[in-house]
């Protein structure tokens, strides 16, 4: 395993090691009209992801069921109040946590929100499909006790049009509440021609313009990519399917007509609905270009594209020494349904060294590791049969606890490949900080090399409930002729890890 691909395998983990559990809780159909749906709240300003994919896009959780406190959050900035949010803890509650006090009180205090009792809100417990439908139901001005009751609130939710077809009713997700708060935005606030959007729009929430656009028609889309805010954007390709349109080209007039786009603009058809432009990935061949991509294929059924991008040389940033793309080829597989890319990559093939020109390439990556631009400076450094492993720090960089890095360099007649850096995994420790190793063993046969990391708290994701790191030691093992690192987890004695 390269640099890169040890660096995209641990973004993966990281942004899919909570889906796998629940693979397969909902159909992809519908999992992707709700991420389409989260998508165009995203826009707005009214929805939050938990992180990121290796391309980029939201990872939305969908899948999950929502917290109480998680649920308020949702329902807060879907009404577009965070500013209100902000001013503080006024609420009686003593389990609420502080980054939901402001939420909870706005919703508390407005009426939006109950607690299980006087003094608990019952922040950690799962939110229940009748209790967002309730929240919704209050911000469209309906009362429960009156117009109907807060554990049978599905009669009213119908009539009102915010329960689409689809929400489970039992098992609620965030993918669930998404639709909701979605078809909330249409529906008409009780006793008025007015709907709720038109009432967040009027408070200044998001502009009509911005609601106009998010969404929007195919058509609508295309015109606007076409035409270009500043500047027409100029087609060089186009394939076509039931799910969408892809487009590939560049901005006309643009001072670097180098940096290719390409763009998914979704149809009626696609599960993701109508009207939404997604940018798809294309590999770097400069500061100011990408790779025009080829081997582009278009799956028989129209809902994978296919297409590989050559990267001639490694891309260097604005200080000639940053490496923005590695030189090799670079294999992109894109769901048209979800908007989602995956990425493999495949260095360049060549003549094998000699002797010399691999020592050269090992003191040549030992030598751009330190000398790097940023006051990089080895924390520990441990020397293996067949490699370097590197405990480095970059003090030049604001976030110092996310600038911690342990690599490996392949010695010459590494497997690896001499010269070759290997990123390995670092678990977090703190939501801007990395866990060090407590310890790094070669083995006998110097095959493996293993490292373990104490992380002693739970570590929560953007939104704060979100737990993207637990507690415990993580141990991992590294294949030194195949670069693979086998991930294992201990939780705290007396603690059972789930």
């Amino acid at each position: 395993m390269n640099g890169r691909c040890g660096k995209r395998w641990f973004a993966l983990l990281l942004c899919f090691g909570l889906c796998l559990v629940a693979a397969g809780a909902a159909e992809d159909g519908d999992l992707g009209r709700q991420r389409g749906q989260a998508m165009r709240l995203e826009d707005l300003g009214l929805f939050l992801g938990v992180g990121e994919y290796s391309d980029g896009t939201t990872d939305f959780a969908l899948w999950r069921s929502p917290s109480r406190a998680e649920a308020v959050t949702m329902l807060v900035r879907a009404l577009g109040r965070e500013d209100e949010a902000a001013m503080g803890k006024t609420h009686p509650f003593t389990d609420v946590p502080a980054w939901a006090d402001g939420y909870v009180s706005y919703a508390w205090e407005n009426g939006l929100a109950k607690g299980t009792s006087d003094t608990a809100f019952g922040a950690w417990e799962d939110a229940t499909g009748e209790m967002y439908v309730t929240f919704m139901l209050r911000a469209l001005g309906y009362a429960d006790g009156t117009d109907f009751t807060w554990d049978d609130p599905w009669p009213l939710a119908e009539a009102c049009g915010i329960l689409p077809e689809g929400v489970d009713r039992v098992d609620f997700s965030r993918g669930d509440a998404v639709e909701v708060t979605a078809a909330a935005l249409f529906a008409k606030l009780k006793g008025r021609d007015t709907t709720l959007a038109d009432q967040l729009i009027a408070q200044g929430a998001f502009s009509r313009a911005d609601f106009d656009r998010a969404f929007r028609t195919y058509e609508a889309a295309m015109e606007e990519l076409l035409e270009g805010r500043d500047a027409p954007f100029i087609v060089a390709q186009r394939w076509e399917s039931d799910c969408g349109t892809v487009l590939l080209g560049n901005a006309a007039g643009t001072p670097h007509p180098t940096y290719n786009y390409l763009y998914l603009v979704t149809k009626p058809a696609s599960d993701l609905g109508e009207g939404l432009t997604i940018q798809l990935p294309l590999a770097r061949t400069g500061v100011f270009s990408s790779a025009k991509p080829d081997q582009v294929s278009l799956s028989e059924d129209g809902r994978t594209l296919t297409y590989a991008c050559t990267v001639p040389a490694d891309a260097l940033g604005m200080d000639g020494v940053t490496i923005l793309q590695e030189k090799g080829v670079y294999s992109y597989t894109a769901d048209l349904t979800t908007g989602v890319a995956e990425e493999e990559f495949q260095p360049p093939e060549g003549p094998p060294l000699t002797p010399e020109e691999e020592q050269q390439a090992y003191d040549d990556a030992i030598h751009e590791m330190m000398e790097n631009g940023y006051g990089k400076v080895v924390l520990k450094r441990w020397e293996g049969e067949t490699c370097t492993a590197l405990l480095t720090q970059n003090t030049g960089i604001f976030h110092a606890g996310l600038s911690i890095s342990l690599d490996l360099v392949g010695k010459p007649g590494s497997p690896l490949g001499a010269g070759e850096v290997v990123p390995l995994h670092l678990p977090l420790a703190a939501p801007e900080q990395y866990a060090q190793p407590d310890d790094l063993v070669f083995s006998a046969d110097g095959k493996t090399l293993t490292y373990s990391c104490a992380v002693r708290m739970d570590v929560p994701g953007p939104d704060g409930v979100t737990i993207i790191q637990e507690k415990g030691t993580y141990t991992y093992t590294v294949d030194l002729t195949t670069g693979e690192v086998p991930e294992t987890f201990a939780p705290p004695e007396g603690e059972n890890g789930g």
